[in-house]
């Protein structure tokens, strides 16, 4: 993934710390933006969407994509599409590209994007990346990566950096 302006660190240590940072984040968030969401397998991408999706005031549950490709939620403050590229690996993620770039010239919903590392087609377009880690020695902590195109702050101004 590109490297964008901004970063910070959180360290994550439970689902409540978790929920938290998807508040600050939806925050941040707005109508066109392309987030990308990378981490190994369980490491939390579906549940920070699952999170930014109820901060967003989403009223259908937030399901992984994983099967389907793309799931799409219209009942919140705006229209959210999630995908997941997994399935497709590198070599066919491309076959969403232009779909995906509908969504994103459409402007009106936030894309996330899980396993966006096999959509190098996105990069150009991204306004955030978010890698999700296991933080080491710790059974629910994760360590998070949050790099952006534009400021952060205010959403993350009064946070620690690295701690959540």
């Amino acid at each position: 993934m590109p490297s964008l302006p901004h970063q910070s660190k959180f360290h994550i240590e439970s689902l409540e710390m978790l929920s938290q940072f998807a508040d600050r984040f939806s925050a941040w968030l707005q109508p066109g933006d392309v987030v990308a969401l990378n981490g190994n397998l369980g490491a939390g991408k579906t549940t920070l969407t699952q999170q930014i999706g109820k901060a967003l005031l989403l009223q259908e549950p937030v399901s992984s994509p994983t099967f389907v490709l793309m799931n799409e939620y219209r009942s919140g403050r705006y229209p959210v599409v999630h995908v997941d590229l997994y399935r497709l690996g590198e070599e066919k993620a491309e076959s969403l590209a232009e779909e995906l770039f509908a969504v994103i010239d459409e402007g009106r919903s936030l894309l996330l994007v899980e396993w966006a590392c096999y959509g190098s087609f996105l990069e150009p377009v991204l306004s955030a990346s978010v890698q999700i880690d296991y933080a080491e020695n710790e059974a629910n902590g994760r360590l998070i990566t949050l790099s952006a195109a534009r400021p952060l702050s205010p959403a993350f101004a009064d946070w620690e950096e690295g701690r959540a």
